[in-house]
């Protein structure tokens, strides 16, 4: 509660008027006035909510709906699954947030590390070698030169390849 002014002089004693008085009242604080008083964090007279200091007196931060420097977004709320994410950046592959869309997020765009630049997993059939394959022709179908393995297919592998039109495979390279 305000107390009570005459002219410029506080009448209750248990009460302050922070501000000064005014019509024999207390004066409030003022937001925008340049002064940071009362509950205000920062007042720097403007109208403006995109630098560090809004328009209701408060210092910007992630989460106040405002985009600040160095924020690329800020959508007010705590859900990371969304285009801006709780640091006030763009969700992004390599983020090591999870988003609609990727497989995998491990905080980097390096591939041949389990998870692709594209946030994709890495594996037999992605179409890339990984140091594992001898083979990776996009596909988990064995008989077309690279098995489900992802290893070379070939006469001597003692595996028979119909598809490659082997009648047998004995597993050495001797004809009988």
């Amino acid at each position: 509660m305000l107390g009570s002014c005459a002219n410029t002089t506080i009448v209750e004693t248990t009460e302050e008027c922070l501000f000064g008085c005014s019509n024999g009242a207390c004066t409030p604080s003022v937001c925008g006035n340049n002064v940071t008083e009362g509950n205000e964090t920062c007042d720097d007279g403007n109208s403006n909510n995109n630098d560090s200091c809004t328009t209701s007196c408060t210092s910007a931060i992630c989460g106040d709906l405002f985009v600040q420097p160095p924020e690329e977004c800020d959508d007010g709320n705590l859900n990371n699954n969304d285009t801006c994410t709780n640091r006030c950046n763009l969700a992004a592959c390599g983020d090591s947030i999870l988003q609609v869309g990727e497989q995998c997020d491990d905080g980097n765009n390096i591939s041949s590390d389990g998870c692709s630049s594209v946030c994709l997993n890495e594996g037999c059939g992605d179409g890339i070698i990984q140091s594992s394959e001898e083979c990776d022709d996009s596909n988990t179908i064995s008989e077309d030169g690279c098995s489900s393995l992802c290893l070379n297919e070939f006469c001597g592998d003692n595996v028979t390849q119909s598809g490659l039109g082997e009648d047998c495979d004995d597993g050495n390279n001797v004809s009988n």
